[in-house]
């Protein structure tokens, strides 16, 4: 399933820049890119967001893995949904499984993302993050405008 397809693509993209990020700079923390508003800077999160739940690795993978059956139950109801709607349910489920492997590897997600201006920074995040965030955001969009979950099989259309 298409799912799936973009849902490995971004796990292989979140995996290989952690390592790629994790390899280059594990002994200086990160370096500027564009000045003080986009930064490599390597963290190790051990919570979700800004750190919330801290120490509760069991509780986020069991939240995780739940989640992750939603997206899966969800792309399976959605599965003759518009490519847009099933591109988004990809990249959710593919970000959700790249922290995943991660808190499972480790007990903490790798984030090396750090933007803002001066002192006023965003939490530092990574490759799944922005894929979860993508996904969601378009996502949550069309079901502003009153979209269904359940999409017809084109192929067993009602003769008129």
């Amino acid at each position: 399933m298409f799912y799936f397809a973009v849902a490995a693509i971004v796990v292989i993209l979140d995996q290989a820049s952690k390592r790629l990020i994790w390899d280059a700079f594990q002994n200086t923390g990160g370096t500027e890119l564009i000045g003080s508003y986009l930064r490599i800077s390597l963290s190790k999160n051990p919570g979700a967001v800004m750190g919330i739940l801290s120490g509760s690795r069991t509780i986020l993978i069991i939240v995780t893995i739940i989640s992750i059956g939603a997206i899966v139950f969800f792309a399976y109801r959605m599965r003759y949904a518009p490519m847009l709607k099933r591109l988004c349910l990809g990249l959710i489920l593919g970000g959700a499984f790249g922290n995943l492997i991660d808190r499972v590897a480790s007990g903490e997600v790798i984030d090396f993302i750090d933007m803002g201006f001066g002192q006023y920074r965003w939490p530092t995040y990574n490759v799944a993050d922005i894929a979860v965030t993508i996904g969601a955001v378009i996502l949550i969009a069309g079901f502003m405008k009153n979209d269904s979950i359940d999409y017809p099989d084109p192929s067993k259309k009602e003769a008129a």
